[in-house]
C-alpha cells in the first residue's frame, strides 16, 4: 500500500481554541471548527502567517472570488457556510493535498533531484531566528535528525513563503542550473513584504475579513478566477522554476512556489529534503494583486524604471508597529511631489485594511469599536541569505480612524505621532549636549543620542498603543489632552534621568562663548524645545513643580 499523509485528514495545523485549549487539526477539521478556534499557533509567528495565507487562498477559491460584496456578505451572515463550502472545494482536489503522493505531492515536485543525488538536512527546512542563535534549542544534534510529517507540512508551507535567498541545490532538468548549483533568486514572496492581517473574534471571522473582494477594494485589480489559480489546481510544477512568471491575484501571491522541494523520509518521519530554486518573485508594483502589506513610494525605483513604483513596506526591526501607522491609514499618509511623477502618496495601505474600511462604509461591520491588526515579517541579513530577526506585533486601532469623516480624530493621531517624534528628537539633542559638556567625541555623542531615543521609546512603545485604543471611547479633544500630558510628563522624566547621570565635569562644561555647553545650558535648550513642541498648560514656561526640579 502506498504511503500517504493527506492534509485534509491528518492533523498538522497547530491552533488554539477559544477556551485556550491547544489542538492540532487537519484542513477539514479546521474549516469545520473555525468558529470555535481563536487562531493559528505553530512553532513561530512567520509559520502562522504562511499557513494563514494558505487558508486564505483556499477561501478565495471556495468562495469563487468572492465575485462581489453581496456574495461575500452571505458568508458573513451565515456562520458555518465557509466551512461547508471549503470542505466541498477541498474534496474536489483531495489527491493534490497528499504530502507523500508519488506523482503529485502537495507543494512539491515528484522525483526532483540533483545530479549528485545528495539531499539537504532539515536545517534547510526549519528556520532559526535569529541567525547564529538557534531559536529552537531542542533542535541541536539529534533534534535535527528527523521530524514528523505533520511538522514537515508546516515548515513546507513556510519554506515557500519565507525561505532566504542564496545558492540552492541544482535540479536535474532546470536550465538555470550552473555547475550543479541554483544561483540566488531572492527570498520567498511573503518574506519580501510586511504581512498584515485583520484579526476577527474567531478564526472563521479572521478568514472572512482577510478574504477581500478585489473589485470592491481600492488599489486591487478585479481578478479573473480562471487565471488566479492555486498550485493544486494546475498541472504539477517541473524541476525548472521561472524568472519571469507574474502573480495574477491574491491566490497566486499566497501560494507562490518560490522553491522546488521534495521531502524525504520514512513512514513516521521526515529526515531530509531536496531544496532548489522555484519561481522568482519581484516586488515592484504588486499592490494590485497582494492585499496583505502596505506599500511605500520608491524614488530610486521610480527613477530607474521611469514610472511611479511602489515597493512593499517591510516591517522594521528597530521600531514598533505603531510607528508605521501612516502606512496603514490612507488619511495619515503624506503626499510627495516627485520630479517626473507629480504628486504621489507616500504610502498605500494594505488591501485588507482598505477592504475593512469598505465594510464599514456599507455598515456590514460596526463603525465603532476596535480593529486588531497583526503584523509579521522576517528581516534578512547579508544578501538576504540569512534570517536575522522575526518581527511579530499587534496594533489595535479605533475603528473610527478608518472613517474618512472622522477628520478631527485623524488630526489628533497625526499630531500625536509628530509630537512624539519631535520630543524624541529633543531628548536626543539633550543627550548629545550633555555628552559634549562632559568632553565627549562625535562618536560618543551619537551613541548617547541612540541610548536616549531607545530609553524614551521603550516607554512610549507601550503607552502609545494603549492611548490609541482608548480613542474608541473618548472624544478626540480629550484624547489630545491626555496624550500631551503623558508625553510631557515622560519627557521631563527622561530629562531628569539623563541629567542625573551627567558627570561633575559636565557642570563646568566645555567651550567658550556661543560654542560653550554645560548641563545648565543643555537643560535650557531642551526645555525651550519641549515648550515649543507641547506648549505648557498654563501661562508659565513650565509648571511650578517642574521649575523647582534640581539636578543632584
Amino acid at each position: 500500500m502506498t504511503a500517504s499523509f493527506n492534509l485534509l485528514d491528518e492533523p498538522w495545523i497547530r491552533v488554539a481554541r477559544l477556551d485556550g485549549t491547544p489542538a492540532e487539526v487537519s484542513l477539514l477539521t479546521l474549516f469545520h471548527d473555525a468558529a470555535n478556534i481563536e487562531g493559528i499557533h505553530g512553532e513561530i509567528a512567520s509559520q502562522d502567517m504562511a499557513i494563514l495565507r494558505l487558508l486564505l487562498a483556499i477561501c478565495h477559491r471556495a468562495m469563487d472570488g468572492p465575485k462581489d460584496l453581496d456574495a461575500w456578505e452571505e458568508y458573513w451572515d451565515e456562520p458555518g457556510r465557509l466551512g461547508t463550502d471549503a470542505a466541498v472545494y477541498l474534496e474536489r482536489f483531495r489527491d493534490r493535498f497528499d504530502l507523500r503522493d508519488p506523482e503529485r505531492p502537495f507543494f512539491q515536485v515528484a522525483g526532483i533531484h540533483s545530479a549528485s543525488g545528495k539531499i539537504s538536512g532539515l536545517e534547510s527546512l526549519i528556520v532559526d531566528v535569529p541567525n547564529g542563535n538557534p531559536f529552537f534549542t531542542t533542535r541541536i544534534a539529534e533534534g535535527l535528525d528527523s521530524i514528523s510529517w505533520a511538522e514537515a507540512a508546516r515548515w513546507l508551507v513556510h519554506v515557500h513563503a519565507y525561505d532566504p535567498s542564496g545558492i540552492r541545490s541544482g535540479a536535474v532538468g532546470d536550465p538555470q542550473v550552473k555547475n550543479g548549483k541554483g544561483y540566488p533568486i531572492g527570498p520567498g514572496w511573503t518574506g519580501q513584504i510586511g504581512a498584515v492581517a485583520v484579526t476577527g473574534k474567531n478564526l472563521e471571522r479572521t478568514l472572512l475579513l482577510n478574504t477581500v473582494v478585489c473589485k470592491e477594494t481600492e488599489g486591487l485589480h478585479e481578478v479573473n478566477s480562471e487565471f488566479d489559480l492555486a498550485p493544486w489546481e494546475r498541472d504539477p510544477d517541473g524541476p525548472a522554476g521561472s524568472l519571469s512568471l507574474e502573480p495574477t491575484g491574491p491566490v497566486s501571491c499566497y501560494t507562490w512556489q518560490t522553491r522546488r522541494v521534495l521531502l524525504h523520509g520514512e513512514d513516521d518521519s521526515v529526515t531530509g529534503l531536496f531544496l532548489g530554486n522555484g519561481d522568482k518573485a519581484t516586488p515592484q508594483n504588486r499592490f494590485s494583486v497582494e492585499p496583505m502589506t502596505a506599500w511605500r513610494f520608491s524614488e530610486p525605483q521610480t527613477k530607474k524604471l521611469k514610472a511611479p513604483v511602489y515597493m512593499p513596506r517591510k516591517l522594521p526591526t528597530d521600531r514598533a508597529f505603531w510607528r508605521g501607522l501612516s502606512s496603514l491609514i490612507a488619511q495619515l499618509s503624506p503626499s510627495l511631489t516627485v520630479k517626473g511623477a507629480g504628486e504621489v502618496t507616500r504610502f498605500m495601505p494594505p488591501g485588507v485594511v482598505n477592504f475593512y474600511q469598505g465594510l464599514m462604509m456599507y455598515e456590514i461591520v460596526p463603525l465603532s469599536g476596535l480593529i486588531p491588526l497583526h503584523a509579521t515579517g522576517i528581516a534578512y541579513g547579508s544578501k538576504e541569505a540569512v534570517v536575522e530577526e522575526l518581527v511579530d506585533d499587534v496594533l489595535v486601532l479605533p475603528t473610527r480612524l478608518l472613517d474618512p469623516k472622522e477628520t478631527r480624530l485623524v488630526a489628533v493621531v497625526r499630531d500625536a505621532m509628530e509630537q512624539t517624534e519631535q520630543v524624541a528628537g529633543a531628548l536626543r539633542n539633550l543627550a548629545a549636549n550633555l555628552d559634549r559638556a562632559s568632553g565627549g567625541s562625535p562618536d560618543t555623542g551619537s551613541a548617547a543620542r541612540d541610548r536616549a531615543s531607545s530609553a524614551f521609546y521603550q516607554v512610549i512603545d507601550e503607552e502609545f498603543p494603549r492611548w490609541l485604543a482608548s480613542l474608541a471611547e473618548i472624544a478626540p479633544t480629550t484624547g489630545r489632552e491626555q496624550w500631551q500630558t503623558l508625553l510631557r510628563s515622560e519627557a521631563w522624566r527622561q530629562q531628569d534621568a539623563l541629567a542625573s547621570t551627567a558627570p561633575y565635569t559636565a557642570f563646568a562644561g566645555r567651550g567658550e562663548g556661543t560654542g560653550r555647553m554645560d548641563v545648565s545650558r543643555a537643560l535650557v535648550f531642551f526645555r525651550a524645545a519641549l515648550n515649543k513642541i507641547i506648549p505648557p498648560p498654563d501661562s508659565e514656561d513650565t509648571p511650578n513643580d517642574e521649575e523647582k526640579r534640581t539636578v543632584a
